[in-house]
């Protein structure tokens, strides 16, 4: 059987509309628990009645179809509430990292110049913005309004969300969103990671990320809970996730490791947790080893960008558990494409096509792909050439249509005319027992042009890191230093700051 390339409901329609998915879920399950706070919990029906709602407010503001509103904030039901109350009125929900300085917010705040900001932190919002701050305030400018589901039409081609981009290679850009793209990208994780009433969801991934608000609109879809706890250290995750009965997490290869290091990890009953999914690095085989028989449970692993509005490929359970050594390989990938996905790996300068093994950028078509950057034309033609995302992503196919990434095209080095790609080096790296995290950067060499160095982060010695390398690659590919510090530089959102590496050991 062919598997649908949209999530579709219960009755069988497939989602294209953002707020069709709590009216339905609402409508056939309103007592069901759907987010689980420390000290409240929220039904689907609350989560309906309280975004028609904020819908009805909006209104009152003076919002039209296709006005922005935005949240700056925490994951919370109100995110949730202003997501779909936002669509139910017409408008475009706008989700901008809370985590960011306040010139920075200024600055996206100005490109999208939202009608209405919800906030949960008023010192977070720029002089002359209007807002409304989450709690009294908040509740009152509910109270004012009726709650019934105003109902403006939305179609599948408008676009429902922006992200915006963290603005490591300038200023950030909105990521504009239809319906239509976040039903394709929901249906891989509709259809395969088993998610019912009875289950409860986890990420500490905020929904101002794509793959955040990927997990809390699936969850809604299936009527799955969402847990909104975090824990303050990996003993304390290990404790939520049991009192809570977790059955799919979202998790960090490193903080896997971790806990897998701790004896508590091996005592604890794991009973209820179905799916750890995963991102961002590979896992080596033998932490997924171990993993599997700790907590016996299912992994996945995805690629995506916001600009393909989340992950394009999966690393299916199935991949995880080579039955053969030679399948062993398949760990270091990101997986095969998604149903409904078209995936190419090309020359970056001709962008013709290469064959399985060669490397080049990987290009994204489909339904997936991103209308469009918010009021900025020209990047949005740099970006989408003939229909397809470049990504600045550098890859490979194998024969067998599993993508391997390399690293971004313009992080590559060159070492005595050798192209070295960091993503293949960090991979080896990661996999000695003291290694938590590792970027590899390429500096200034008298002999090599570029000699590649490894930036670690370690639990434990590391002086072997070198000979450890050698082993297991080519002797060019492999770091001539190794630097050992307490973090890696990341911007507000996460993402590693290569560039100020390379400054640092420059």
């Amino acid at each position: 059987m062919t598997r649908p390339i949209f999530a579709r409901h219960a009755d069988g329609t497939r989602v294209a509309n953002v707020a069709d998915i709590i009216r339905r879920r609402a409508a056939a399950t309103p007592d069901l628990v759907a987010v689980i706070e420390p000290s409240r919990t929220t039904t689907f029906g609350g989560l309906d009645e309280r975004s028609n709602r904020v819908a009805q407010a909006l209104l009152a503001a003076g919002v039209s179809p296709g006005d922005r509103v935005a949240y700056i904030g925490a994951n919370a039901p109100e995110f949730l509430e202003v997501l779909y109350g936002a669509t139910k009125a017409g408008a475009i929900a706008t989700a901008i990292n809370n985590r960011l300085a306040l010139p920075e917010i200024a600055a996206i705040l100005a490109d999208a110049s939202p009608a209405v900001l919800v906030v949960d932190n008023p010192a977070l919002v720029p002089s002359g913005t209007q807002a409304v701050c989450t709690g009294p305030a908040y509740e009152t400018w509910l109270s004012t309004v009726d709650s019934l589901d105003p109902r403006v039409p939305v179609g599948p081609d408008d676009t429902a969300v922006i992200f915006y981009t963290s603005g490591t290679t300038g200023r950030p850009k909105g990521i504009m969103l239809s319906g239509d793209n976040l039903g394709q990208a929901l249906a891989t994780m509709h259809y395969d990671m088993d998610l019912t009433t009875s289950s409860v969801a986890m990420a500490p991934i905020p929904y101002f990320h794509i793959s955040g608000l990927g997990l809390a609109l699936v969850a809604n879809l299936n009527g799955a809970a969402l847990l909104l706890e975090t824990a303050a250290s990996p003993a304390d995750l290990i404790e939520l996730l049991s009192a809570r009965r977790v059955s799919h997490a979202a998790v960090v290869p490193t903080i896997l490791q971790t806990l897998l290091n701790l004896p508590r990890t091996r005592s604890t009953d794991w009973s209820a947790l179905r799916y750890l999914v995963y991102g961002a690095m590979p896992i080596p085989l033998p932490v997924i080893q171990a993993a599997t028989e700790v907590f016996g449970c299912r992994f996945l692993q995805s690629y995506g960008l916001t600009e393909s509005t989340g992950g394009v490929t999966v690393l299916w359970p199935s991949d995880h558990l080579p039955d053969e050594p030679w399948k062993e390989r398949r760990l270091r990938s990101v997986g095969r494409p998604m149903p409904g996905v078209a995936l190419r790996v090309v020359d970056p300068v001709t962008l013709d096509d290469l064959p399985p093994g060669a490397r080049g950028e990987v290009l994204i078509g489909g339904g997936h792909v991103m209308q469009g950057y918010w009021r900025n034309p020209s990047a949005t033609a740099a970006t989408i050439v003939d229909g397809w995302v470049r990504t600045g992503d550098g890859g490979s196919f194998d024969e067998d249509g599993y993508l391997y990434l390399h690293d971004r095209i313009k992080d590559m080095i060159v070492s005595g005319g050798e192209n070295v790609y960091p993503a293949e080096v960090e991979s080896v790296l990661t996999g000695h027992p003291h290694v938590l995290e590792v970027a590899v950067v390429g500096v200034p060499s008298e002999r090599w042009g570029e000699s590649p160095i490894a930036v670690v982060v370690a639990n434990g010695p590391v002086d072997d890191l070198i000979p450890w390398c050698r082993e297991r690659l080519a002797h060019f590919k492999c770091p001539v230093a190794v630097h050992v510090v307490d973090a890696l530089p990341r911007n507000a959102s996460g993402k590693l700051l290569k560039h100020a590496l390379r400054t640092t050991y420059a």
